[in-house]
């Protein structure tokens, strides 16, 4: 495992930004300012300034008496706040030391921020997610053993963060519970990267469209497992969660795919669900279903022993169909697998390097 650069809520990406915005610290009336993808552009980043009210599921952003966003906490990239009390004079060093990648003396900073107990609520929690954001930056530092020793510790201090801050109505939660998910997933711990997504499914106040989303990702990850055993009754319980549009779409498709595997009875490619996810993939009009469509196929071909035919599939999502960043992330990190299982061990270590450039939580 090639030595990792967290390219903050990267995959490829970038749920998190890690370079603070020009009005951050500014002072008393300093606009905030939020950064978010944009499925009807497909996924395209864009920005939007002005005064921010938060909740556990979305942020909502309003300027001169209009509502200027409100966006789901799924699709935030990054949030600045104008003002931070406390932070006048400190948040230069901060922003220098995000600005210049220097992950262990960024962690360092807003670690040492926090032993100053800071009184204002905003400004502790501020400082304990972007502590938490680059925690997950060192352990992208780590490579092979090193790797797999220390990030276990790192994904508890991170399940942390969301205990307590779920209880908050915090929308730290979402981006900070999905690192922990693919730090998880990059150990090969699916099943404990379904747990995780499980637990954010079941948070107060999320609202119906994240608890969905959030169980949809539970299931890619229990389909990645291979626990159907498991699988199969949960997406009973998916398939009645209210929903609407694209999430509905991936509910279908991913319940094409662990049904077939339920009733798995030989090696043979199950040629009628592959058929119906191709359709549905064929039918849909939005990038992250069909991108997930193809992902769900490659899982279904390697559950069949097929990783060639998987391998295309990854393909598919790496180079065409790849709008969507955390479908990129999870096609990347199962070639790398499926290279592997081929034996082709120069492409095993191109998409393992490949990782450094589209991970993210």
């Amino acid at each position: 495992m090639v030595v990792r650069r967290f390219a903050v809520l990267v995959l490829g990406v970038s749920m998190l930004s890690i370079a603070l915005q020009p009005v951050f610290g500014q002072g008393g009336g300093a606009s905030d300012t939020l950064k978010f993808r944009n499925p009807k552009k497909d996924y395209a980043e864009e920005r939007v300034t002005g005064v921010v009210t938060e909740s556990v599921g979305s942020i909502k952003v309003v300027a001169g008496g209009k509502t200027l966003a409100d966006v789901p906490s799924s699709r935030v990239v990054s949030l600045d706040y104008g003002s931070l009390v406390g932070l006048e004079k400190n948040i230069t060093e901060l922003r220098a030391a995000e600005n210049q990648g220097a992950a262990l003396k960024a962690r360092d900073l807003y670690t040492a921020e926090l032993k100053k107990n800071p009184s204002d609520a905003k400004t502790k929690r501020f400082l304990e997610y972007r502590e938490a954001v680059w925690t997950m930056k060192v352990a992208d530092g780590k490579a092979g053993d090193a790797f797999k020793a220390e990030t276990p510790a790192v994904v508890t201090k991170l399940k942390g963060f969301v205990q307590e801050y779920s209880k908050k109505n915090a929308w730290e939660v979402w981006p900070i519970s999905r690192g922990a998910a693919r730090l998880q997933a990059e150990l090969g711990s699916y099943a404990d990267a379904a747990s995780t997504y499980a637990f954010l499914s079941k948070i107060e106040n999320l609202p119906p469209d994240l608890k969905l989303e959030a169980r949809i990702h539970e299931m890619q990850m229990l389909l990645a497992s291979g626990n159907m055993l498991t699988a199969a009754p949960i997406m009973d319980e998916v398939a009645k969660m209210p929903g609407a549009g694209p999430n509905k779409e991936k509910v279908a498709i991913l319940g094409l795919a662990i049904k077939a595997l339920a009733e798995k009875k030989s090696k043979a490619k199950p040629d009628a669900a592959i058929k119906a996810i191709e359709d549905a993939i064929a039918k849909s009009t939005d990038a992250s279903v069909r991108a997930l469509g193809h992902n769900t196929l490659g899982e279904l071909y390697l559950q069949h022993d097929l990783a060639r035919d998987a391998m295309w599939e990854y393909l598919r999502v790496e180079v065409v169909e790849n709008q969507d960043r955390d479908e990129v992330f999870h096609a990347v990190l199962r070639l790398g697998e499926v290279f592997q299982k081929l034996g082709d061990e120069t492409r095993t270590r191109t998409y393992r390097d490949k990782l450094l450039q589209v991970k993210g939580t």
